[in-house]
C-alpha cells in the first residue's frame, strides 16, 4: 500500500508546521524578491509572471507555503510546460533540506 504513495507526499507529511498555509495578501506577494518564487517566468509581451511563492521577505523557506506550493503545481497555467518540472525540482530540494536539518 505505501509503495503506492508518492515519496513527494510521505515527506510532507513529515514536515512539521501548520497543516495549511496562511494566506498571503496581495500586496505581500508583490514585494517578493523573483526568487522567493518556485520559477519566473517572462510572456512574449514582457510581462512576468511568478509562480508558487514560498520564501519570506527575507529569504527563509516558509513550509506551509512549501507545501501548499507543492500541491498546486498541476493548478499552474505554464507559458512554457517544462517549468512545471523545473518548479517541482527547485521544491523538493527545499524539502530535502529541510529533512536533512537536524
Amino acid at each position: 500500500m505505501w509503495a503506492s504513495i508518492p515519496c513527494v507526499l510521505l515527506a510532507l507529511i513529515a514536515l512539521a508546521g501548520p497543516a495549511f498555509a496562511e494566506e498571503w495578501k496581495q500586496e505581500r506577494i508583490q514585494r517578493l524578491r523573483d526568487s522567493a518564487f518556485a520559477v519566473v517566468e517572462i510572456a512574449p509581451d514582457g510581462r512576468t509572471m511568478r509562480h508558487l511563492p514560498h520564501h519570506t521577505e527575507d529569504g527563509e523557506v516558509d513550509v506551509p507555503h512549501l507545501r501548499s506550493a507543492l500541491s498546486r503545481l498541476g493548478q499552474v497555467k505554464w507559458l512554457d510546460p517544462a517549468n512545471e518540472v523545473i518548479a517541482r525540482q527547485h521544491l523538493e530540494e527545499h524539502l530535502r533540506e529541510l529533512k536533512s536539518r537536524p
